[in-house]
């Protein structure tokens, strides 16, 4: 469980359970039950070549939006790694402000290797969009709880392997910049917050301004994009996986579409 580290209240979130990183006692009883998809290794193949040069995303300071105090520190040592936390998430958060145009710029000569034109407005949405389902769950093994944990924690360079999760964090950018070019109301913040396990479920950068009615007082794309990749790389390892002709090529339209009206 964690909650939220700065402001009067504090924000319960629940973290994801081990067993959702595709852990199950299944698995472990049956190897065979781990055997990749195909469509998985195909596109993984296909990905693969692009995705040998994609620029890393690399904060100055390697740490995620969750703070968590160890047993063995004083109540002053707390204070004074809190208070330090604090000013390092803010210098990350202006060098993540800095650099959307470059990572957006990154994103777009990746996916113009795979024929896909991602200008930035509504064509280029609805092309990444269509894209998006067939693909984007082939960017990293994300069944591993290791990686979803390197994806919010940062602090460790997305190389090698992990290299997809800086096109998956891009792809938040590129969505969240999108919604805000919708509704003008809408700008970036950084959410800190506390850990009781020291495990993360999020990174830091959401959007905020929407109206008081709204569900939800933030979105995170980063995370959002996260998750749409995570479901889609469960349902390909599942026992009827949904057809193609049934995905929906829309989803990231639908995400601005909504969001931006909120």
């Amino acid at each position: 469980m964690s909650r939220a580290l700065f402001g009067g209240q504090y924000l319960v979130v629940l973290l994801q359970p081990r067993y959702a990183a595709g852990i199950s006692e299944e698995t472990m009883m049956f190897p065979w039950l781990k055997r990749e998809p195909k469509e998985l290794v195909e596109q993984r193949q296909v990905l693969s070549p692009a995705l040998m040069d994609y620029p890393l995303y690399q904060p100055p300071h390697r740490l995620g939006a969750f703070l968590s105090r160890r047993d063995d520190q004083t109540d002053e040592d707390y204070e004074r790694y809190r208070l330090e936390y604090a000013e390092h998430m803010k210098v990350n958060f202006a060098y993540f402000m800095a650099q959307r145009a470059t990572r957006i710029a990154a994103l777009q000569s990746f996916l113009s290797k795979l024929g896909v034109n991602a200008s930035f407005d509504d064509a280029g949405l609805t092309r990444v969009s269509a894209w998006f389902p067939d693909n984007a769950f082939a960017l990293a093994s994300l069944r591993e709880w290791a990686v979803s944990q390197s994806y919010y924690q940062m602090q460790t360079p997305w190389t090698e392997g992990l290299r997809g999760l800086n096109v998956i964090f891009d792809l938040g950018v590129f969505v969240g910049d999108l919604l805000i070019q919708k509704q003008p109301r809408l700008h970036w913040v950084d959410v800190p917050r506390l850990s009781d396990t020291g495990e993360c479920s999020a990174t830091p950068y959401k959007i905020e301004g929407f109206r008081r009615q709204a569900k939800r007082k933030w979105l995170g794309p980063a995370d959002h994009i996260l998750g749409l990749c995570w479901n889609d790389l469960n349902d390909l390892h599942s026992y009827a996986p949904l057809p193609k002709a049934r995905r929906n090529y829309d989803v990231l339209v639908g995400v601005v579409r909504d969001y931006s009206t909120r």
